[in-house]
């Protein structure tokens, strides 16, 4: 299903599933409200602004038959990701999902072929769904290998196999290669003028943004769906 065919829907009100599925990014760790829910357990309904939370706000506005479901994971690899996807993502028969790990493959060291092959299987099974698939790239991070963005606590990665920009590479990589949609939130964010003006004060730690991060990947995603 295409993308006209997520809009008609939309605009039909007709029933529409759409998962977001990946790391700490699409939990929504660090966003609005992610205080009480890690006080109240990591209880991700108390999260009001993350990007996928505000995916569902937009969406529910423009029709009352659309489902946006959060599958994001903290401190999930790829692999993990793979592991549970029939239980996270596949019994929810999905129209759309937005898939994004990586921030972890990086942090645990994972080599890149491996992270590659798990992606790209992920890819072929959400296809297998007849669901369609975004790639998103998450960050950028700080880190002492590449730049610190100036944040004063940098990821010290000088002894990692790879920095964490071959991990956003390869998504981009793998969107082209197989011609599927890239929303490319890494970009948007270094080319966002808030950003470049205050940089480190977008950041919780060296790998999170605060709430700005979230609203300019839900932008990002938002344009590249043309919704």
């Amino acid at each position: 299903m295409g993308f006209e065919q997520v809009r008609r829907k939309l605009e039909a009100g007709e029933r529409l599933v759409i998962v977001g599925y990946g790391d700490s990014w699409t939990y929504g760790s660090c966003a609005d409200g992610w205080e009480e829910a890690r006080a109240a357990g990591y209880d991700r309904e108390l999260i009001t602004g993350s990007w996928i939370v505000q995916l569902q706000r937009y969406c529910a506005v423009r029709s009352a038959h659309v489902e946006v479901h959060n599958a994001g994971q903290g401190g999930w690899t790829a692999a993990r990701g793979a592991d549970h996807f029939d239980e996270l993502v596949g019994r929810l028969q999905p129209d759309l999902v937005l898939l994004n790990f990586g921030i972890n493959d990086w942090r645990h060291r994972v080599p890149l072929a491996d992270y590659r092959r798990t992606m790209e299987s992920l890819v072929e099974r959400i296809r297998l769904l007849g669901s369609d698939c975004v790639l998103w790239t998450s960050g950028p991070v700080s880190s002492m290998r590449g730049e610190t963005h100036e944040w004063d606590d940098p990821v010290d990665d000088r002894e990692f196999p790879h920095p964490f920009a071959a991990y956003n590479e390869t998504i981009r990589d793998i969107a082209r290669e197989r011609g599927l949609t890239l929303a490319d939130a890494e970009r948007a964010i270094l080319a966002d003028t808030e950003f470049v003006r205050s940089k480190g004060a977008w950041f919780l730690d060296a790998i999170h943004f605060l709430q700005p991060g979230h609203d300019r990947i839900f932008r990002c995603i938002r344009e590249t769906l043309q919704l």
